[in-house]
């Protein structure tokens, strides 16, 4: 029991640690180039398509999108890209508007990624920065 116990403490005490975006990693990383409004709404309805009920029938907005990094788990390294947040009301299956869910979506280098805040995240200042928003 007592190893159960300790096991457990230690899984938190592994996952409340997160390693910060360095200054240095900033000014190092490199971005793809901004994805125009095709590209992003490609993606967008590709992964709203695989991931919600009657996806032509939901509403999106989609914000601009800004540099930024974000990483999935809080020890790992970050990736640099394009950010685009899109706030998306799905219809569930008898037709009726579910509320607004927002998924972002990062383009970069080294592929796109889906991160839904709601599900991934403790907190998300861990896993999420946009760029022209460090130091304020």
């Amino acid at each position: 029991m007592k190893f159960k116990l300790l096991s457990f403490f230690a899984v938190f005490a592994l996952a409340a640690c997160s390693t910060p975006v360095t200054q240095q990693e900033v000014q190092q990383a490199q971005f793809p180039a901004q994805p125009n409004k095709a590209e992003i709404d490609k993606e967008v309805n590709a992964y709203l398509k695989a991931n919600i009920n009657n996806p032509t029938a939901a509403q999106k907005e989609c914000a601009p999108p800004r540099k930024a990094w974000a990483r999935q788990n809080s020890d790992k390294p970050a990736n640099f890209g394009w950010m685009v947040v899109c706030d998306v009301n799905a219809k569930d299956n008898a037709g009726n508007f579910t509320g607004v869910k927002a998924y972002m979506f990062l383009f970069a280098k080294n592929g796109n990624m889906v991160f839904d805040p709601t599900t991934f995240f403790t907190n998300i200042n861990n896993h999420v920065q946009f760029l022209d928003l460090i130091g304020k």
